[in-house]
């Protein structure tokens, strides 16, 4: 196998893994560290040649460090909050509980992005250096890519099989964010009606009367230049669902496609033929199978079976 690929297998793990921490934290599941925790410990074992264990096994709640190798006495914080407030309490622990007489070295692994940190941390027992001792996905990337083919392959291999059993939680996780977002634009799509001819006509009933071929014909343009919509986008979700390509995310890119279509014109009438055969094709089956129902306080969407 060529470099490069070896290469961007590593890469994409890592990057499956930063978006997977990314879910967590955004629906304040707290479990990730412990994932992280037993996940990285093979992985920076192999990288730097260590033989690190996870100390919380041995005792729950092992104050300041979460990894730990007696031999080459280096201990490591595996940790999702990045501020220079989390480093000093967990360098105030370190010593308080004269961990350095076991451990030379502490390192703080960020599963967030790293800051630039300037607050002067001096300690008596121990000495600490942000830039050395401060690690986080960008350093591990670059040290795991700086090592020769044979072990560039055998890191590639632990990342796939650590990641292998968790890979389908990403789907799962993605929905839980985005099925709110979802729904709203589905009853912004159903609320709007207009009336031509006596008769109420809703978003879905356009998709369903007006073929493709029929778009944009002048007796059609009464009824579609009142047919006008703002739905929201997903800028928040959208790295992880670009960065995470499943069957499922591909589906909601192509969904968050028309709403944004939807969003570029003032209304229904003056988009492009093409664009609304698209529109048709996407949202039509979707918006047939969904039964909104509006209340005075709250809108309910169902789905037919």
């Amino acid at each position: 196998m060529k470099r490069e690929d070896l290469t961007k297998r590593a890469l994409a793990c890592i990057g499956w893994l930063k978006s997977y921490i990314e879910l967590n934290n955004v629906n304040s599941l707290n479990d990730i560290n412990k994932y992280c925790e037993d996940f990285l410990v093979p992985v920076l074992n192999k990288t730097y040649g260590l033989n690190l264990i996870n100390l919380n096994k041995i005792k729950v709640n092992f104050p300041a460090v979460d990894l730990g190798d007696y031999h080459s006495r280096i201990c490591y914080q595996v940790s999702s909050t990045v501020d220079v407030k989390k480093i000093e309490e967990t360098l105030d622990t370190y010593d308080s509980n004269g961990l350095y007489s076991s451990f030379n070295e502490i390192n703080l692994f960020m599963l967030g992005t790293k800051k630039d940190y300037r607050k002067k941390l001096n300690y008596e027992n121990f000495s600490f250096d942000y830039k050395e001792n401060v690690k986080g996905f960008s350093d591990l990337s670059r040290d795991i890519l700086s090592k020769n083919k044979d072990e560039l392959k055998e890191i590639v291999d632990l990342l796939e099989s650590e990641m292998l059993g968790n890979k389908n939680n990403i789907d799962d996780q993605i929905k839980l964010i985005i099925e709110d977002e979802l729904n709203s634009n589905y009853s912004t799509l159903f609320r709007q009606t207009l009336m031509f001819n006596g008769y109420k006509f809703r978003f879905r009933d356009i998709l369903n009367l007006i073929k493709p071929e029929e778009f944009r014909t002048e007796q059609l343009y009464f009824t579609l230049q009142f047919m006008r919509f703002e739905t929201v986008v997903y800028d928040k979700t959208e790295k992880l669902l670009i960065e995470n390509p499943s069957e499922y995310t591909r589906e909601l890119i192509e969904i968050y496609n028309q709403f944004k279509k939807l969003n570029k014109y003032e209304d229904l009438f003056h988009m492009r033929r093409d664009e609304y055969r698209e529109l048709v094709r996407v949202l039509k089956p979707i918006l047939n199978n969904i039964d909104v129902k509006f209340h005075s306080d709250r809108v309910t969407i169902g789905w037919q079976d």
